[in-house]
């Protein structure tokens, strides 16, 4: 018996363990790497709250991570979309 069975009270094989823990991966993101393009302004928020805004420079799909470069200041920030829910903006968004 695994610990998580253990922790669920049950035993078996550990599948239903394994089922669980993807449905219990994080569903905040907003757009998956493949919806996000190089130039395409995007707002990154965390827990509903918007901590960056700017323009996707570098999407790496395998990773989990995009680059933008943050309005304002031109900073670049590196995004891990298993923490951040990162939306495209509209251009009427601003």
């Amino acid at each position: 018996m695994s610990w998580h069975e253990a922790a669920e009270g049950g035993e078996g094989t550990g599948d239903a363990v394994a089922e669980r823990q993807a449905d219990d991966a994080p569903s905040n993101i907003g757009a998956t790497g493949e919806q996000l393009l190089p130039g395409q302004r995007v707002q990154a928020q965390m827990h509903g709250v918007v901590h960056w805004m700017g323009t996707v420079e570098t999407v790496a799909i395998p990773l989990g991570m995009v680059w933008i470069r943050e309005d304002g200041l031109g900073e670049r920030k590196l995004l891990d979309l298993r923490e951040y829910q990162v939306h495209p903006q509209d251009s009427a968004d601003g």
